[in-house]
């Protein structure tokens, strides 16, 4: 069982910004590449491992059916898929997997279990706790 981060629709518009377009419930993680554009609000946004698309709420949950192997070959597979990595291994792409697959862990093992957390540039924090619930995408129990 490993903590993972999923994103979430829970906390929603608390903040003006706000945006959900990745699945609900699908794995994130948290991008190392920003643009410099204010308005853009990707240095906000986690993003969604199957769906390619970003959210601004995760939720920390507890995920019996995932090993910390399974969370790393997603995340691999996921980068493949959307061009950041080259398919070959370099000491780049090692380097970049081993970033972003560091920053998934730290912030779900720095949070418990039902915590909807947000993120600004490096600097995540606490936005609200959830409910237990169940999710179609391995329970949960808060």
């Amino acid at each position: 069982m490993v903590k993972v981060l999923v994103a979430t629709t829970e906390g929603q518009g608390e903040r003006d910004d706000d945006y959900a377009w990745a699945v609900d419930g699908e794995l994130v993680y948290i991008p190392g590449v920003e643009c410099f554009n204010s308005r853009c609000g990707c240095s906000r946004g986690f993003a969604g491992m199957a769906s390619a698309k970003a959210t601004t709420t995760a939720l920390v949950v507890d995920r019996a059916d995932i090993s910390a192997n399974d969370l790393s070959n997603a995340l691999a597979d996921s980068l493949e898929r959307q061009g950041w990595l080259t398919g070959h291994w370099s000491e780049d792409d090692e380097d970049l997997f081993r970033d972003l697959f560091q920053r998934i862990l730290l912030a779900a093992t720095h949070f418990p279990p039902g915590s909807i957390i947000e993120r600004d540039g490096d600097y995540v924090r606490l936005r609200a706790r959830a409910e237990p619930l169940h999710s179609p995408f391995g329970g949960w129990d808060g």
